[in-house]
């Protein structure tokens, strides 16, 4: 795996690469860092040429003192893209960033070859409310961080609990105790939730019907962050959309189904 560091914008991002092909960018969750994607790189990398980032404010990457907006985000995408030399490529953004992966296909539609939507937010009106509860229960892994707060918070993604690693425990809980994270783990949702919930920004579900690439829906049946009716739902606004739902998975189908996971994917953007 090549791991290297990048200047974009300024900040400074860690983010490895693999393999030959057309492009194809990973962007993980709220919360989270670029060793989600471990089950998935090797596979995708057989066909494609594939980068995994840790988005500012995550993992090893600066976490600097700025309002962390879907636009900063959505702009952030741009400039890592234009610091690599990628013109365009195909994008899976997980949970939240399924929202800035949303975003930047309707803004940009040019830079996008297609979308795929892991537990994907921003897809309905109706998940405001249970994203608030996601973002309580991230509020309370960052303010009281301890072993045993990350495994309880990271539990609630899976719907089998047991797949949840220690491994994966260990390294959440790294990163979060490192210098900085905290402070902007914590900026993130001040600039997406208000006193009154979600801001309206970060739901685009009016704005689904601008999508034009081809977009694959991957969703759990038992995902308690954001229901699977919001991906069916979805999945009928987007023009030129296709839904996958797995039995018996929750929130995170790129590791609690990994192989079936990269197959979809695979088949789909080959199709």
């Amino acid at each position: 795996m090549d791991e290297r560091y990048i200047d974009v914008d300024g900040i400074s991002i860690r983010y490895v690469s693999k393999g030959r092909g057309p492009k194809l960018m990973l962007f993980h969750g709220l919360g989270e860092f670029l060793e989600t994607w471990w089950g998935n790189i090797d596979s995708l990398s057989q066909y494609y040429t594939v980068y995994a980032v840790d988005l500012p404010g995550h993992g090893l990457s600066q976490k600097p003192d700025v309002s962390y907006t879907l636009d900063f985000a959505t702009n952030f995408a741009l400039g890592f893209m234009e610091a690599l030399g990628i013109k365009h490529a195909s994008l899976i953004g997980h949970s939240v960033c399924g929202s800035l992966c949303l975003n930047l296909a309707i803004k940009f539609p040019e830079k996008v070859d297609s979308l795929i939507l892991a537990g994907s937010t921003g897809l309905s009106r109706k998940e405001a409310s249970l994203l608030y509860r996601l973002v309580m229960v991230l509020y309370e892994l960052v303010t009281e961080p301890t072993k045993a707060h990350v495994l309880a918070g990271v539990k609630t993604a899976f719907y089998n609990p047991d797949i949840v690693t220690e491994e994966l425990v260990d390294k959440a809980y790294q990163y979060l105790m490192m210098s900085k994270t905290k402070d902007a783990l914590l900026n993130i949702l001040r600039s997406n939730v208000s006193t009154n919930g979600i801001k309206p920004e970060v739901i685009l579900a009016d704005r689904l019907h601008l999508v034009k690439s081809p977009t694959l829906i991957i969703h759990g049946v038992k995902d308690r962050v954001v229901l699977v009716g919001h991906a069916q739902d979805a999945c009928s606004l987007i023009p030129r959309a296709k839904l996958k739902v797995f039995d018996e998975c929750g929130h995170c189908p790129h590791i609690e189904k990994s192989e079936e996971f990269n197959q979809s994917v695979t088949a789909f953007l080959k199709g």
